[in-house]
């Protein structure tokens, strides 16, 4: 609660809701019975209504594929700075191939892989191998193929979210350990916070979607947030759970702590960044997946990784705070009429 009314003390915020369908509402607090009550606006009547209020900064909370990339851009448009990550980036990471080649051409460890583009392309990486749609999340359509015989139904499901799949070579489990990276006030992307480790076991090597968010009978997730993730659960599997610190020797930290900062000034993260490493038996680490989002809840991954610090600047909600600040600070230069060369 005094996290809270610190928050409030500090900032005045106003909730841009965008609903199923496209239509917008502006409401001061996210309450079912607001946004209800709240006057819809159509997308045109949206835009003017934020360019009139000339607001400081925006938290993006969509984490869907238009929330990554086109409202983002709409806010760049609109001259109001975002915390965390711009629309650029967020499409770059979420093309799966695309954010790997970056990476390896920078110096980070990725697993080997290809792109098949229909489900009867036949893979020349050899099994076990690892099928995932390209641009998806939360490890929608993924399998591991071990043998032929699983291949076709495998290729199917992937190819049910998206036109375009990537398989790779399966990495042997020895660990799996996600970091969170953020930016020092020069803007490099020196502080690492510390590694949390999802507990796989030989018998269940990697996070499929269902050990992520948990769904109904249905299929669909649940509405009752405290259903709504696996991990940790009361009742979740040892599979399901996982350690924040989780133990790193020197060599191993070295090589996470290389990787992560190599990839987030490849992938031209800003603010902060979230990877997701496997490292195999022999302790060789390979990126799986950049996922450079984050609601700022206590409880949210980036949050929970940064409370294990000792540093009082990365405790909740102080660390909140100077992410909006520091974007309210990006805040674009007005017009300069003088200045006819280049291109920004």
């Amino acid at each position: 609660v005094a996290d809270c009314e610190a928050t409030r003390a500090g900032f005045e915020f106003h909730f841009a809701v965008v609903l199923p369908g496209g239509s917008w509402c502006f409401t001061r607090d996210l309450a079912e019975a607001s946004i209800e009550a709240a006057p819809k606006l159509a997308h045109g009547e949206a835009i003017s209504a934020i360019a009139a209020q000339d607001f400081d900064a925006c938290v993006p909370h969509m984490f869907c594929w238009p929330g990554y990339t086109a409202y983002r851009a709409l806010m760049d448009l609109l001259r109001v700075p975002l915390v965390g990550n711009s629309p650029e980036c967020m499409g770059l990471i979420t093309d799966k191939v695309q954010a790997k080649a970056v990476a390896s051409a920078a110096g980070v460890p990725v697993p080997q892989g290809e792109l098949l583009s229909s489900p009867s392309q036949v893979p020349t990486v050899p099994f076990p191998f690892v099928l995932k749609p390209c641009r998806e999340d939360n490890s929608m359509g993924l399998a591991k193929v071990e043998c032929e015989a699983e291949l076709a139904p495998a290729m199917a499901e992937a190819f049910k979210f998206d036109s375009s799949v990537v398989c790779e070579r399966f990495i042997p489990l020895g660990r799996e350990i996600r970091v969170g990276v953020f930016e020092d006030e020069s803007g490099e992307p020196t502080i690492v916070l510390p590694g949390l480790e999802y507990l796989l076991t030989p018998e269940h090597p990697m996070r499929v979607s269902a050990d992520k968010i948990s769904v109904t009978s249905e299929g669909v997730p649940w509405d009752d947030p405290s259903k709504f993730l696996s991990t940790n659960r009361e009742d979740a599997p040892d599979y399901r759970r996982s350690i924040c610190p989780c133990p790193m020797d020197e060599a191993l930290t070295a090589k996470i702590r290389d990787a992560a900062t190599k990839a987030h000034k490849a992938l031209r993260c800003r603010d902060f960044s979230i990877f997701d490493f496997r490292v195999d038996p022999q302790g060789e680490v390979y990126m799986l997946e950049c996922q450079p989002v984050c609601s700022f809840a206590r409880q949210s991954p980036l949050m929970a990784m940064a409370s294990k610090t000792d540093t009082p600047s990365l405790q909740h909600p102080t660390l909140y705070h100077a992410m909006m600040r520091r974007a309210a600070a990006r805040r674009p230069a007005p017009y300069d009429a003088d200045r006819i060369l280049g291109m920004k």
